[in-house]
Parts: structure tokens; C-alpha cells; sequence
């Protein structure tokens, strides 16, 4: 069997796929084709069968091969004059037939059209529909079978040039044109096609699976050309590339692709290669070389890293100033040290989408700093709102779109002050020792600080200017306090109770410990402080000390027992309320003395 069919196309029970091989397998008589399937989950194998590899299938997927009859009943293509009328001429008059007859055996008078008889009956009708032909401008003839020119797999180059000119007067005006999903496997099927339509600017040829380039074809004018589900390598791409001088808008989507190997010839402006297998930053190097782009999405890769080097995370190239655009979202970052990158690998950049990451699902502020903060969503995912304002931030004001959002001034001013703001909680629940490696983490602070002034930073312990030690309020420490509760000398119990409990909870476990009923007790702090009970005064009714020093008496026990009938211990009860108790012993340290007073019965 001629192996001329190996690269063909073919559709069996409405599946696409492309013949591999064409010959014997071990075991079994007859010949088969091995196809590979566009859908990759169709097949049974990739080529190999009972430990003999008979194909290979361009897919990574494990089964996208199998093995069929050639005489398994297929679809038949179809030309693309064929499928243009099909679509175009024919879906609103059933009673407008294109007929093959040869001229002069009409029964009627007959009337010949770009080598073709139509017959009389309905004229008008096609009249009318090859003028709406001819004013064709966009054209979708994806999944129509469309093998070339004609309708054969088998496209000799004679018949091929004269049937080419009934698409130039037929169709004369298309400027964007769909051959995505068909029976294609030749760019010159493909060129003989493209260089009949002079105004074409726009071609799509998605999911067809092509044979090498063949040499001498120039597709000239077309601007835009998508290449998404070729299956095509990165080098057969630039290859094909080049045979477009007037290319400034390419899409590669979905093509295994994971390197890129070197830059693009020509002017590409915009460059899609969304849904393949990048992993890393560093992998689109050779991209920083096209000096007109503007646009790059990697929508949908794998992306998650700088660069594919653990041990060196540095970026040592930059894109050009004139890429404005970066489409990143739906990819796997998971660290704002890759969103920090961003601003210098892209200089120019004022659109950005990030949406669909990983990142997303994490808390504001890293897990050890979360639970040292105060926050009730401290541990949750970070809000829409959060992760817009938290990657916002990270970037200059060059920076004017992100996430499709238009940015003001005033979504720029919140999210900065926010960043912030979170930057000191990190810092204040860290050791100054840390400083560094937190600050390095984030590059903007001292621009931020510029701005907006430095957060306030109270570490959790650090010296309060006076030798003692002072807890930070958002520390571990101040989340809790001490509470020493005594109903009598031998019945004391000693608790750490979180400040965020009212005086209803606290009076409901004091109820458990000592086993009394609830509403029959209650609760005293003794706390250290003194109050005055009687000034003296002077026979001008001033006071015996100076007003300036009331603090300072209060703070301090009395001097000696002769002056205790002049102050009394300060006491202050927990009535039932619905407030804290951190509002109550804020900036209190060590452990707090309550009076369990049981009401008489």
C-alpha cells in the first residue's frame, strides 16, 4: 500500500485523525493504518502494540493511536468551493442545486458558472446568492472537511491550478478565513487556497495536522494567522513564521509547548501561547528578543516559578519596554516572590491579568504571621478584593489595568496603604533581626514609606524605654491573659483565657471550676493600683500635694502603714457585658488577681 498516505487525513464515525502508518501488524492479516486521533482520548494506544512500536503519535497522550481497515468507511472531502457553498449558498434554499453536468446534456437551457452548470430553474435565487458569495468578507468553514482546492486527498498540481480560479471569482473579498478542523495536511493545499483570496488578512488553521513545510510558498498580506492544536514544535512554528512577512498577531495555543527555543522572525506584535506546557519565566527568553511586541499571554500554562534553576531564582534578561500586555492568569503561582519579578522582567507593562492562580487561595499575610495577629481571617483564602489590592500594590503606577479593572487613583491609594499596613504586622509579630529578609521580601516599602509613612511597628517584645519589657498587642502573648481566680485562700485556679471572651464566657467557666451556679457569683480584679480615699487640705482649701502628681500617687502603694487610711486598693468588677476582656486589661502583663465573690443565699 503506497506510502504516500502516511500524513493524510481522514474522519472515521465523525473523528478526525491522521495516518501514521500504513502496513502489517504482528499477529493479524491484512493491511492497517495506524491513526493518530486529533482527540487524544479516543484511541487505545500511542503507536505500540505487544511491545513493537509501529508509529508515533506527535500528542503526549497515551492513547492517541490506534489501528483501522483502510476499508473502514470514512467521510469524503470536500473542496473548498464546495464547502463554501455548502455553508454560504445552499443552507437557505434547498431548491438551489449545484450540479456537475457536463454543458449541453441540460434538458433546459443551461447556464455556466466558474466552470459549472446551473440549471434555469430558480436562477434569480442563485444569482442573488453568488453576489452574496462575492461580497463574502468573513468566511468559517471549520469542520467541513476541506482537503484543498479539490475534493480529493490527491491534489495534482494541473487540476489544482485550474480549479484555483473559480475561488478568485467566486470569493474574491474574504479577509478572515476558518479552515480550523478539516482534512488539511499540506500548507501548499493550504497556500493554493490563500493565494487566490488577494484581500485575505486573517487565516485560521486550528487542529489540523501538517507534513512538513515544502519550499517557495510566501503567504503574503496575512497579518494574523492561528496555529492552535497543530501540534506543530516551536522550531516548525518559526519555520512557518517566516513564510508570513507581513505576520504581526500569532497564536500557538495548545501545543505541548514548554521551551522556547529561539525568537520569532519579523514584526509580531502580539503573541498568544496560551494552554501549553510552559513552566517557568525563564523558559520565554528567546521572546525578549522580538523588540516590536506588545502583547504575551501564557494563559493557562504551568507557569510557577522564575526560573527552572532552584538554585538560581534571579532573572538575567528584561523584555522590551514596548510589551505592555501580559496575560499570566490560570497558571500555578503560588509565591509573591514571582509577582515581585514581574515589574522589572516587564518594564513597560500597563495590563496585566493574574486572575486564576494559587496564590489567591492563601491567607493576606503568610501562615507563622497570621497566627500571631489578632485577625479572624487571619487563616482564611484572601478576598477578591484583598488579592486585587496585594498584587496592585506590588507594581509602579505605570500599571493602569489589572485583572480587565481600570485602576484610579483611589483603588491604587487603598491598596498601597493595605500592603502596608500588612508589612508592619509582619514586622511588629517578627524579632528585629528579621527585619532584613522581611523587608526583602518586599521591595516597594521604602517608596510606600515615601508616601504614606512608615507603619507602626511594635514587635512583640522589645524594650519600652525603661528597662521593662513590653508585649505587642497583636503578638501571640497579647492574644491571651492570665487570670488567677479565688473563691478562697485553698480554692484558686489559674487560667490563660483569650481576650476575645466577653464577661458572659468568663463567668460561665469560672461556673464550671469551682462548680457554682450560674448568675450566683461575682467576679472582682484586685488590681495593683491605689486610690486616694482623703486630701487633706490647708487652711486656703489647697490640696496637700501637687495636683501634677495624682498619677504618679496612685501608681504606688502607700509609704508606710500610718498613710494606708489615705488609700485603698483599686477594684473593678467584670459586669455581664457583651465587651472583651482585652478591652479591660489592655496593656496589663503578668497574671491578674480575681475575687470570686459568692452572693449570700
Amino acid at each position: 500500500m503506497s506510502e504516500s498516505l502516511i500524513g493524510q487525513r481522514r474522519i472515521y464515525n465523525g473523528q478526525a485523525g491522521t495516518i501514521r502508518y500504513v502496513g502489517r501488524v504482528e499477529g493479524t492479516t491484512g493491511d492497517w493504518f495506524g491513526v493518530e486521533w486529533d482527540d487524544p482520548t479516543r484511541g487505545k494506544h500511542s503507536g505500540e502494540h505487544k511491545g513493537v512500536r509501529y508509529f508515533t503519535c506527535k500528542s503526549n497522550h497515551l492513547t492517541a493511536g490506534s489501528f483501522v481497515r483502510p476499508s473502514r468507511p470514512t467521510y469524503g472531502p470536500l473542496s473548498f468551493v464546495e464547502a463554501l457553498r455548502n455553508k454560504y449558498a445552499s443552507e437557505n434554499d434547498s431548491e438551489l442545486v449545484w450540479t456537475s453536468k457536463p454543458i449541453g446534456q441540460t434538458s433546459q437551457q443551461a447556464i455556466e458558472i466558474s466552470g459549472k452548470v446551473v440549471e434555469e430553474v430558480g436562477f434569480d435565487k442563485i444569482r442573488k446568492q453568488l453576489a452574496e458569495l462575492q461580497e463574502l468578507r468573513i468566511v468559517l468553514l471549520d469542520g467541513l472537511r476541506i482537503a484543498g482546492v479539490l475534493s480529493s486527498y490527491e491534489q495534482p498540481e494541473a487540476e489544482v491550478q485550474e480549479a484555483a480560479k473559480e475561488i478568485a471569482t467566486t470569493c474574491p473579498k474574504i479577509e478572515e478565513l476558518d479552515l480550523s478542523r478539516s482534512l488539511l495536511s499540506s500548507w501548499r493545499h493550504v497556500w493554493d487556497i490563500c493565494n487566490q483570496l488577494k484581500e485575505l488578512k486573517k487565516l485560521k488553521v486550528n487542529g489540523n495536522r501538517f507534513q512538513p513545510l515544502e519550499d517557495g510558498l510566501i503567504f503574503e498580506g496575512v497579518t494574523e494567522l492561528h496555529l492552535e492544536e497543530t501540534l506543530l514544535s516551536w522550531d516548525e512554528i518559526v519555520e512557518v513564521t517566516s513564510r508570513f512577512p507581513a505576520l504581526t498577531s500569532l497564536t500557538a495555543s495548545g501545543n505541548q509547548l514548554s521551551m522556547i527555543s529561539r525568537p520569532l522572525p519579523g514584526a509580531i506584535t502580539k503573541l498568544t501561547l496560551e494552554n501549553n506546557e510552559i513552566t517557568s519565566l525563564s523558559a520565554l527568553r528567546p521572546l525578549a528578543e522580538i523588540k516590536t511586541l506588545e502583547h504575551l499571554s501564557v494563559r493557562g500554562n504551568n507557569v510557577h516559578a522564575i526560573t527552572d534553576n532552584t538554585k538560581n531564582t534571579s532573572l538575567d534578561f528584561t523584555f522590551p519596554p514596548t510589551v505592555y500586555s501580559v496575560d499570566l492568569s490560570r497558571n500555578n503561582v503560588s509565591s509573591w516572590t514571582f509577582v515581585n519579578h514581574l515589574p522589572i522582567l516587564f518594564p513597560g507593562l500597563t495590563t496585566l491579568r493574574f486572575s486564576g492562580n494559587p496564590l489567591y487561595d492563601q491567607p493576606p499575610l503568610p501562615p507563622a504571621i497570621a497566627a500571631a495577629t489578632s485577625s479572624m481571617s487571619a487563616s482564611k483564602p484572601m478576598t477578591l478584593d484583598e488579592s486585587f489590592m496585594l498584587t496592585l500594590s506590588r507594581f509602579p503606577t505605570s500599571l493602569t489595568t489589572l485583572n480587565f479593572s481600570i485602576i484610579s487613583h483611589q483603588d491604587r491609594s487603598n491598596a498601597e496603604m493595605y500592603y502596608l499596613s500588612l508589612i508592619g504586622k509582619e514586622l511588629s509579630a517578627t524579632s528585629e533581626a528579621e527585619e532584613p529578609a522581611i523587608l526583602a521580601r518586599h521591595p516597594r516599602y521604602q517608596e510606600l514609606c515615601e508616601s504614606y509613612g512608615e507603619p507602626t511597628v511594635t514587635r512583640a517584645v522589645e524594650d519600652d524605654g525603661s528597662g521593662k519589657k513590653a508585649i505587642h498587642p497583636r503578638s501571640v502573648a497579647a492574644r491571651l491573659v492570665k487570670l488567677a481566680f479565688r473563691l478562697s485562700e485553698s480554692q484558686v485556679f489559674v487560667k490563660e483565657i483569650p481576650t476575645s471572651f466577653d464577661s458572659y464566657q468568663v463567668k460561665a467557666l469560672v461556673s464550671r471550676l469551682f462548680d457554682l451556679a450560674p448568675y450566683s457569683f461575682r467576679l472582682v480584679w484586685e488590681t495593683d493600683e491605689w486610690d486616694p480615699v482623703e486630701k487633706k487640705t490647708g487652711d486656703d482649701g489647697t490640696v496637700g500635694w501637687d495636683e501634677d502628681s495624682d498619677d504618679e500617687m496612685q501608681a504606688q502603694a502607700p509609704a508606710s502603714s500610718a498613710d494606708t487610711s489615705r488609700f485603698v486598693r483599686r477594684e473593678i468588677e467584670l459586669v455581664d457585658s457583651t465587651r472583651d476582656i482585652g478591652f479591660l486589661f489592655q496593656g496589663e502583663t503578668g497574671e491578674m488577681k480575681i475575687r470570686v465573690e459568692v452572693a449570700p443565699v
